[in-house]
């Protein structure tokens, strides 16, 4: 076939290019090549990290450090606690010794309180965090400095507010405060502190009593921390009415008192226990739960977890300590004088010794199920001149000291500023509540 005279030099290029034939001897002719190339690629060795340069040595990732996160137990310590991790006895010890000079390992530790544990690859401890579940503005951190662990307490700067709520009782005081959006903590406050010797909440509560409080609330970054002081507490209910208000008297001394400026103190509290209900009440006539018989039951028992403290109803002096032949198991018996003595019984843990000086309040030992009991609970008994009565009415009819004459105007400005903020005064609620950093 001879070229046409008229094709052109481009079109003659593609017509031999595209042919069936052409296509053929181009492939084969790159086969050879193509084929060194991938041979050059499979064959190539792989270099040893040895001879590589300095800068582009094998990449190493360093070993995490390890976090175990606890939570103290009912009748824990954090102690106790530590000796279950996976530390040896000589990092436990290491441990304890750096946190007992910035932090109280008896008596500010608590259940539910949480801690971080921070070890290295070598399990060595590196960082302790420890949040104090009543302060947690106040979180103890123990870090290893040059060797050797040290102990410090941190304090967050927060925000107090002072801040009135009112609810009504429908079933039990814990629940109306809790349907308010508070805690458990402000309820032991009204319980304990501020109507402690002077309210039955098992007894004097009805459906429909209304209950109003005044009280300091700390925040951080806009969130709730804790409680503050409870400043004001007034009952309105169909068997009890009381006003429950804190006063620092001309003297310094720090209390309740009631609306005309009398003590709410007596000498004894009602409760020896955070108030979570009785499980027994006093009676002659009881039917034993262990013994499977009829015995009088010459005490209270008040319902509290494993573990809880257990306080002195009343000041005095310990008189016996530690294991009852009886049925009592661990107990602890307080003589207060003018014939008043209390006994607390089935401790799991046992605080003070015999021949000991305790305040009201003072720590006495640990809620626990020792002795002839179920489980776990306080039983409660007042003995007055060698004999029991009944601890729900030992404070029946007590009147409680005044306030010196010289002090009563202050003490009644201070009553009427929070009776004033309770019933929605908004001039006094500004006065009263500042936004102001505090570190307590």
């Amino acid at each position: 076939m001879f070229p046409d005279e008229n094709e052109t030099l481009r079109q003659r290029l593609v017509r031999r290019f595209t042919s069936p034939n052409s296509r053929f001897w181009l492939l084969a002719a790159c086969l050879p090549l193509l084929t060194v190339l991938r041979l050059g690629v499979l064959w190539h060795p792989v270099q040893d990290p040895a001879d590589l340069p300095a800068d582009l040595e094998p990449l190493t990732v360093a070993p995490e450090p390890r976090r175990l996160r606890r939570t103290l137990g009912d009748d824990d310590s954090i102690y106790q606690s530590l000796k279950r991790q996976p530390l040896s006895e000589t990092q436990v010890v290491e441990l304890i010794e750096a946190i007992k000079p910035v932090f109280n390992l008896r008596g500010d530790s608590r259940p539910l309180d949480r801690y971080t544990l921070v070890l290295d690859p070598a399990g060595e401890v590196q960082r302790f965090e420890y949040l104090p579940l009543r302060e947690p503005e106040r979180p103890l951190v123990v870090e290893r400095q040059e060797g050797r662990l040290v102990g410090r307490r941190n304090v967050l700067p927060l925000e107090k507010r002072t801040e009135a709520i009112e609810v009504r009782i429908v079933d039990n005081m814990s629940n109306a405060i809790e349907n308010a959006g508070e805690g458990q903590e402000l309820t032991d406050q009204i319980a304990d502190e501020v109507f402690g010797s002077v309210i039955n909440f098992t007894k004097d509560l009805r459906r429909g009593d209304r209950l109003g409080i005044v009280c300091e609330k700390f925040y951080q970054n806009g969130h709730f921390i804790r409680y503050g002081q409870v400043l004001l507490a007034k009952y309105n209910g169909a068997e009890v009415a009381q006003v429950g208000v804190y006063y620092k008297d001309p003297e310094g001394r720090k209390s309740y008192y009631d609306g005309q400026g009398n003590s709410l103190k007596r000498m004894f509290m009602n409760y020896p226990v955070p108030l979570r209900g009785i499980n027994s009440h006093f009676n002659a006539a009881r039917f034993h739960p262990v013994l499977k018989m009829t015995r009088p039951h010459l005490g209270t028992d008040y319902a509290a977890r494993q573990g809880t403290l257990v306080w002195a109803s009343a000041g005095g002096k310990v008189v016996r300590a530690g294991w009852d032949g009886g049925g009592y198991g661990n107990m602890v018996e307080v003589d207060h004088g003018s014939g008043y003595r209390t006994r607390y019984g089935h401790l799991s843990k046992v605080s003070v010794r015999t021949g000991q000086r305790v305040d009201q309040k003072t720590p006495l030992g640990l809620v626990g199920a020792t002795g002839l009991a179920t489980g776990p609970h306080l039983h409660f008994e007042v003995i007055k001149n060698g004999k029991q009565i009944n601890p729900e009415k030992v404070n029946h009819d007590a009147l409680g000291a005044p306030l010196p004459k010289n002090a009563l105007a202050d003490f009644a400005a201070q009553r009427d500023q929070y009776l004033s903020l309770l019933a929605g005064s908004t001039q006094v609620a500004a006065h009263l509540s500042p936004s102001v950093s505090v570190a307590e």
